[in-house]
Order: structure tokens, then C-alpha cells, then sequence
């Protein structure tokens, strides 16, 4: 029975470092051992009672991934005492002894001594005994003062991908004028009809993307800090990246903006936004299937000639078929629109708070 509790309590340890390995010094998006479902159960939580009792502007789910990051600490630390203090328990009264004369042997007296050792606080009046134990708590030391320097390194970690990723989204809000439309960052690219510039603009963007994948793959976390501001919301940012590319893609003139179009600027900015919803949507949502009916369809078509009608206005020169690039549109939405709607709803946007233009 001693070696089955000092087992188990072995046992919780090593998970506890695991997780803490594969979070903090290994992070891969999909590679954690619990605080990934740790996320996800939180979550489901913070819908579920975002629904029983309804705050204005959804702020209940606005403090989801703050308590999802002190959640996921206390578990590392607790999952870390209880584990050290399972294989100190059975060892109190003998190697473990009070300074005071007569050792309680209950496990709280045992959490009582690791707590004070993971913390580095040490205990007065427990001392260790004998040379194991004595080890055992200066193990138990370094570990906590180990985790607590890499959880604040985490944190800060953390905060600052979601500033990059909460200014990247200001900077997309503010370039479609507010609308959170694609069209109109385009325009405002290209006006006069001069796209030559453009380049870089979209490169710049991509780059904002990459990061913003790479930054999710090290940090799961980052999709469950949900703002109140659809401007932030992960969907919109991922609509206005994929909506740039696929009305570049076909409603621009190919021949004259062929440059332009097969640029590396507009692949990395296709591939990575798709990369991004693709991962995350395989990840964190319910495979489910979303069906696109003909009415969607419809809307999606008046949004093409809506957008080319201002791309004309500007003296951009667009795509000599319209109603081919308009299937050429739709097709292309086809691909990644249905995984995005179920990623906004998933992250409880409605979608004419991502997309307020297709209403």
C-alpha cells in the first residue's frame, strides 16, 4: 500500500512536468497533455454560462482566457503538492519527524510540509530525517522555484503574442475604414488604379499573418482570449486576410497585375491564413458539417460585384468576364468560408458581427 500511494503520487508529478514541458518549453499547437483539454472544458463552461445568465456585449466570455492561464497554474501546482506530498505521507512520523514532539501523520499535514517545499518557504517544524527525504526536498525546492520562473516567463510570453496579434487586428480594422471589408483595403491600396505599391503593403500583412500562426502554435491559449470588440475577434482577422486574397485572386486583371498576383506577398498571405483556420478549426471545433445553400451563394456574388464595382470606381482594372470571376469567387469561398463560420460561432460571434457587409 506505501509503494502504490508513493506511485501515484510519482505519477502525478511526472504529468504535471509533462504538461508544463510541452506548454512552456515546448510549445506546439495540439501538443499539450492537459491544459489543452483543460482549455477546452473552460470554455464550454464560459458558454454554457454565458447562456443561463447573459451579460451585455458578452463580457462573461471576455475574462475566459485570463482564468483559463490562472486555471491551468493552479493545476501545475496543485497536481505538483499533492504528488509530493503522496510520497512524504507514508513517511511522516519515521523519516519525517516534529520538531515539536509528537508528527501528525494525516495528509494535510503532508500537503502542509510539500507546499512549504514546492514554495521554497521551507518547514520549522517538519525536518526531514533522512537522506532521501532530505534530497527529496531540495528536489521538491528546485522544481517549484523552476516553475514558478517559467510560468511567469509563460505569461509574459503569452501577453505580448496577444498584443502583436490585438494590434494586427487594429491595423486590418483601421485600413478597411471600420467596414471589415476587404474590398475597402483594397481600394484604399490601389487608388488612382495604382497598384504598385500594393506589394508591400500585402507582404507587410502576410507577415502580420505568419506571426500570428506561429504565435498560435506556440500559444493555444491565445483562442480563448475573446474581446468584446469583434475588431479583435480572430474570425475577422482571418475573413479580412482571406477575403484580400481571394477578390485579388479573381477580381483583379490578370494581365496587367500578373506581377502582383503570383507574388510571394499574396501566397504567403493565401496559405497562411489558410494554414491558420484549418489547424485551429481541426483542433478546437466539433466536426461538424456546415452546408452552403444557393441564398448564401447569392450573397456572396452580390458582395463580388459590389466589391468589383468599387475597384472600377478607383480606376483598378478588373476582370474583363465578371460573371466567371464571380464563379471564380465563389468557388474560392467555398474552401475556407463554411470552417470559418463554424470557427465564429464556436468562439460566439454571431456572423454578421464578423462580416456586418453581407447583411
Amino acid at each position: 500500500m506505501k509503494l502504490l500511494v508513493q506511485i501515484i503520487g510519482a505519477g502525478l508529478i511526472i504529468i504535471s512536468l509533462i504538461d508544463i514541458y510541452l506548454t512552456v518549453l515546448f510549445p506546439r499547437l495540439g501538443s499539450s497533455l492537459l491544459s489543452l483539454p483543460l482549455g477546452k472544458g473552460m470554455w464550454q463552461i464560459f458558454r454554457m454560462l454565458a447562456r443561463i445568465v447573459p451579460f451585455k456585449d458578452a463580457k462573461l466570455l471576455a475574462h475566459s482566457g485570463p482564468t483559463l492561464m490562472i486555471a491551468t497554474v493552479v493545476v501545475w501546482v496543485c497536481l505538483l503538492m499533492c504528488g509530493f506530498a503522496l510520497i512524504v505521507w507514508t513517511e511522516l512520523g519515521s523519516a519525517i519527524q516534529s520538531s515539536g514532539g509528537w508528527t501528525e501523520t494525516n495528509f494535510v499535514t503532508a500537503l502542509y510540509y510539500s507546499g512549504f517545499s514546492l514554495t521554497t518557504l521551507g518547514t520549522g517544524d517538519l525536518t526531514p530525517e533522512t537522506d532521501f527525504q532530505r534530497l527529496l526536498m531540495i528536489l521538491e525546492a528546485a522544481i517549484g522555484f523552476s516553475i514558478f520562473t517559467l510560468t511567469i516567463t509563460y505569461l509574459l510570453s503569452v501577453y505580448s503574442a496577444l498584443i502583436r496579434r490585438n494590434t494586427f487586428a487594429l491595423s486590418l480594422h483601421h485600413r478597411s475604414d471600420s467596414t471589415a471589408d476587404a474590398a475597402e483595403i483594397l481600394v484604399r491600396l490601389g487608388a488612382s488604379g495604382e497598384l504598385g505599391g500594393v506589394q508591400q503593403d500585402i507582404s507587410h500583412m502576410a507577415r502580420d499573418l505568419i506571426n500570428l500562426l506561429e504565435s498560435q502554435h506556440s500559444y493555444p491559449v491565445l483562442l480563448y482570449f475573446r474581446f468584446r470588440q469583434t475588431y479583435y475577434a480572430l474570425p475577422r482577422i482571418l475573413l479580412l486576410a482571406m477575403d484580400t486574397a481571394t477578390l485579388m485572386k479573381t477580381a483583379l486583371n490578370t494581365q496587367k497585375y500578373h506581377s502582383l498576383l503570383y507574388s510571394p506577398a499574396i501566397a504567403e498571405l493565401w496559405g497562411g491564413s489558410q494554414q491558420l483556420l484549418f489547424e485551429l478549426s481541426s483542433l478546437f471545433q466539433p466536426k461538424t458539417r456546415l452546408n452552403i445553400n444557393e441564398s448564401l451563394e447569392e450573397v456572396w456574388r452580390k458582395r463580388y460585384y459590389r466589391a468589383v464595382k468599387k475597384f472600377q470606381d478607383q480606376g483598378i482594372e478588373t476582370v474583363t468576364d465578371l460573371e466567371t470571376g464571380a464563379d471564380s469567387y465563389i468557388s474560392l469561398r467555398r474552401k475556407w468560408n463554411p470552417t470559418l463560420m463554424k470557427l465564429t460561432s464556436y468562439m460566439g460571434y454571431s456572423w454578421s458581427e464578423i462580416a456586418p457587409y453581407e447583411n
